[in-house]
C-alpha cells in the first residue's frame, strides 16, 4: 500500500507541476496591449502560444484531480456506510473538498484567460475610439497558483485517507479460551456422568448399583 501511495503521489505531483509550469509560461507569453496593432477596422493580434498552453494546463489539472478523486473513493459522498472515523479522515475530507474548490477556480482562470488571450474582438465607437480586448495580467498566473494548491491538497487528502492507523481492518481476532478471564466459568467439552460412590457428588446413597431383587 505504501508503494502505491508513493507512486500515485509522484504521478499526480508531476501532473500538477506540469500544469503550474504551463500556466506561468502562458502568463509570460500572453498577448499584451503593446503588441496589438489597429489597421483602421480591426485589431491585429500577434501569434501567441499562451492560448494553447492554457488549454493544456487546464486539461492536465483536471486529469490530476480526477485521478485523486477516483483513488480516494470519493470520500465525501461515496461509501457512506463504511466511512471510518478519526482525525486523519476528517482532515482528508477537508483537504478533498477544498482541493475541488481550488480546482474549479484554477479551471475558470485558465479557461477564461485562454479564451480572451486571442479573442480577435474589436469594438469601434462613433467618435473613432476603438477597443481591443486582451487578458488582464495575472490571470494565467492565478490559474497556475490555484493548480498548485489543488494538487498539494489532493495529494494530502489521498495520503491521509490511506493512513488510518486507528482503524481496524480484516476479520476480528478472538483470544484463546485460557486468555479471557471471563471464560473461567464456562464448561468446555461434553459433561461426564459418574455412577457409584463418588465423594465429589453428594446424595448418591440412594442410587442402586447393579440389578435389584424385589419380593412380592
Amino acid at each position: 500500500m505504501e508503494g502505491r501511495v508513493l507512486v500515485v503521489s509522484i504521478v499526480v505531483g508531476f501532473l500538477g507541476l506540469l500544469s503550474v509550469i504551463l500556466g506561468f509560461v502562458a502568463e509570460a507569453t500572453r498577448i499584451k496591449v503593446s503588441q496589438l496593432l489597429f489597421d483602421g477596422f480591426t485589431c491585429v493580434y500577434p501569434n501567441s502560444p499562451a492560448t494553447a498552453l492554457g488549454i493544456v494546463a487546464l486539461l492536465v489539472i483536471i486529469t490530476a484531480q480526477i485521478i485523486i478523486s477516483v483513488l480516494t473513493g470519493c470520500i465525501c459522498c461515496c461509501k457512506r456506510s463504511s466511512k471510518p472515523s478519526g482525525s486523519n479522515f476528517t482532515a482528508a475530507q477537508i483537504c478533498f473538498v477544498v482541493s475541488w474548490i481550488t480546482a474549479v477556480i484554477a479551471a475558470l482562470c485558465l479557461m477564461l484567460a485562454s479564451a480572451f488571450n486571442n479573442s480577435q474582438k474589436t469594438t469601434i465607437y462613433a467618435d473613432g475610439y476603438y477597443e481591443c480586448y486582451v487578458v488582464k495580467p495575472g490571470v494565467f498566473a492565478a490559474g497556475a497558483i490555484f493548480s498548485l494548491v489543488t494538487v498539494v491538497l489532493g495529494v494530502i487528502s489521498y495520503i491521509l485517507s490511506n493512513n488510518q492507523g486507528g482503524i481496524a481492518t480484516g476479520h476480528p481476532q478472538y483470544p484463546a479460551a485460557g486468555g479471557n478471564p471471563n471464560q473461567a466459568g464456562i464448561p468446555m467439552g461434553q459433561p461426564q456422568h459418574q455412577w457409584g460412590n463418588n465423594p465429589a457428588v453428594p446424595n448418591q446413597g440412594s442410587i442402586p448399583k447393579g440389578p435389584q431383587e424385589y419380593v412380592v
